[in-house]
């Protein structure tokens, strides 16, 4: 019995490394979304931006605007285009957070300048948070949801004890 618990410790303490090796590995291939995200972007590749996405996505862009299914993202930013020729995209961090081994919270912390509003009065710089969720699908990860959110000009209330 000794015997067999000793056995299970060490299997157990060689398969943790391994383990912590695959995450890492998975960890990179996510962060490669986030750059494969601005590199499309900066190119107004919008058809390589919906090829980051699940074919049954969820996106909601900065303006609250509910897009379903890649087909739909790549047509609605293709849209508004105009807006954004001119735009760069800077992705500042990522963090990422797995929720199971093929599902993971990621945080990605962007600026961008140069863009207009509708009108075509160009827009000041401004920052954001994308929250996605990413899944592992055929060998590979895409953002299955996707959040925008500009970061606004509140200012932070005062905490009292």
């Amino acid at each position: 019995m000794a015997l067999l618990q000793v056995f299970l410790i060490l299997v157990t303490l060689t398969a943790v490394p391994s383990i912590a090796m695959e995450f890492k590995v998975e960890e990179a291939e996510i962060r490669m979304l986030a750059e494969r995200w601005e590199l499309a972007w900066n190119k107004h590749d919008m058809q390589a931006l919906a090829a980051l996405f699940t074919h049954d996505a969820d996106f909601v862009n900065v303006g609250a605007r509910h897009w379903k299914g890649n087909r739909e993202i790549e047509t609605q930013h293709a849209a508004r285009l105009d807006q954004f020729r001119e735009s760069v995209w800077t992705t500042k961090e990522v963090t990422v957070q797995f929720l199971k081994p093929d599902v993971a919270l990621v945080h990605v912390v962007w600026a961008l300048r140069g863009d207009k509003d509708p009108d075509g009065t160009r827009r000041e710089p401004r920052e954001g948070v994308f929250t996605w969720i990413a899944v592992a699908e055929r060998g590979r990860w895409l953002i299955r949801a996707a959040q925008n959110t500009n970061q606004g000009n509140l200012r932070a209330p005062t905490l009292t004890k």
